[in-house]
């Protein structure tokens, strides 16, 4: 399966189910009801949530929950202006550390695939990193398409190429892709 199917298809669905299956005192971690957090932990194997998600479809998962964690951070970071009507109409996630006091603080979103690997021992060879940045490769022009459009469509004040290249500047180190991810 591609990486535009899987985000475009499942992704959806599959988020809904992993935080559904998060604790309602977790998913929303102290803050208002209508935020959803991940614990890092939640993401690995010790606990039961990520099974929520088809094994042959973890690594698609975790690079497209990377671009929502990521874009959501973006937005906060860069766009703050544009913030609350971003988070209203994506209702993304925040990804946060692990309690005790970890849950205070937002973690980069390229911890979600050192979360994802940490446990599952099938993971962690090098075929599962692999693959994992191969569909982050793949992802890169996807998500620039999905960025640059949403931005147009529902955020006009916020100059879409900007907001992509602030998002590309966060990629982790040694992802490597075309010229076409660039503006």
């Amino acid at each position: 399966m591609s990486f535009a199917e899987y985000y475009r298809g499942r992704f959806r669905s599959d988020l809904h189910g992993f935080l559904m299956s998060i604790p309602t005192d977790s998913r929303n971690h102290g803050y208002d009801k209508t935020v959803f957090t991940i614990q890092f932990e939640r993401l690995t194997m010790n606990r039961p949530h990520l099974l929520e998600v088809r094994e042959d479809s973890r690594a698609h998962f975790a690079v497209a929950l990377f671009w929502t964690v990521l874009a959501d951070q973006v937005c906060y970071t860069h766009f703050r202006s544009a913030y609350e009507r971003f988070r209203r109409l994506t209702v993304y996630p925040k990804f946060i550390g692990d309690c005790p006091g970890g849950c205070r603080y937002h973690l980069h979103p390229s911890h979600i695939f050192t979360a994802v690997n940490q446990v599952n021992v099938k993971a962690r060879t090098q075929g599962a990193t692999e693959q994992v940045e191969a569909i982050l490769r793949e992802s890169v022009e996807v998500m620039r398409s999905e960025v640059v459009d949403f931005c147009e469509q529902h955020l006009p004040e916020v100059p879409s190429l900007d907001f992509w290249k602030r998002c590309v500047a966060e990629l982790p180190l040694g992802v490597r892709f075309g010229q076409s991810a660039l503006p």
